[in-house]
């Protein structure tokens, strides 16, 4: 899915991004959540994340999964 996002363009890049999102949304939420009081900040904060790896995802390079570093980027 991260290598369809980044190399494709459109409705396919899209649906990739959607799947990436609704796959490790919870987990990055949970982690937000988990950190900051204000449940508000914790939404923006997942959607922070998310822009993160959508700026980041031509070069970034993920051996196994995703779910690794977009929880270290959640923490950070």
């Amino acid at each position: 899915l991260l290598e369809r996002f980044a190399t494709d363009r459109g409705e396919a890049a899209e649906l990739a991004f959607a799947a990436l999102v609704e796959r490790h949304g919870p987990m990055v939420r949970r982690v937000c959540r988990g950190i900051l009081a204000d449940p508000h900040d914790a939404d923006d904060a997942t959607q922070a994340v998310f822009l993160v790896l959508a700026r980041k995802a031509r070069g970034l390079w993920v051996k196994d999964s995703l779910g690794p570093w977009l929880h270290q980027v959640a923490v950070r």
